[in-house]
C-alpha cells in the first residue's frame, strides 16, 4: 500500500526536481562545474485546479528531448507580444498598443 501511495503522490501531487543549469541564478542554483544544485518540490495538483500566473516557476519537458526537464519562470501569457530590448522584457496585448515594460512584483524579487 505504501508503494502505491508513493507512486500516486509522485505522479499526481508532488515531485522533487534538481535544478540542472544556472539559467535561473540567483533565484535557483544549478552548476555542473561546481556541483552545486538546488532542489525543489513541485506542486503538480494546483495547475489542475487553476491556470498558472505570470512569474511563477514552472517545470516542463524539453520538447526535443522528453527525458529532460526544464525549470523556468513563466513570463508570457496567451495572446501577448514580447520584445527584449537592452535586457528588459516588454509586452503588449495587440500590435496597436504601446509597449510596456514587465517588472517582477516585490515578493518575486525579494530573496527567500
Amino acid at each position: 500500500m505504501a508503494i502505491v501511495m508513493a507512486v500516486m503522490l509522485k505522479y499526481f501531487v508532488v515531485e522533487a526536481y534538481k535544478i540542472p543549469t544556472g539559467s535561473m541564478q540567483p533565484t535557483l542554483m544549478g552548476n555542473e562545474d561546481t556541483g552545486i544544485f538546488d532542489r525543489i518540490l513541485v506542486d503538480k495538483l494546483s495547475f489542475h485546479l487553476r491556470d498558472p500566473e505570470r512569474f511563477e516557476i514552472v517545470v516542463f519537458k524539453y520538447p526535443l528531448d522528453r527525458s529532460k526537464n526544464f525549470i523556468k519562470r513563466l513570463v508570457g501569457m496567451p495572446g501577448e507580444h514580447f520584445r527584449i530590448a537592452e535586457g528588459d522584457l516588454w509586452t503588449r496585448a495587440t500590435s496597436e498598443e504601446e509597449w510596456t515594460i514587465l517588472r517582477r512584483p516585490a515578493p518575486v524579487q525579494a530573496p527567500n
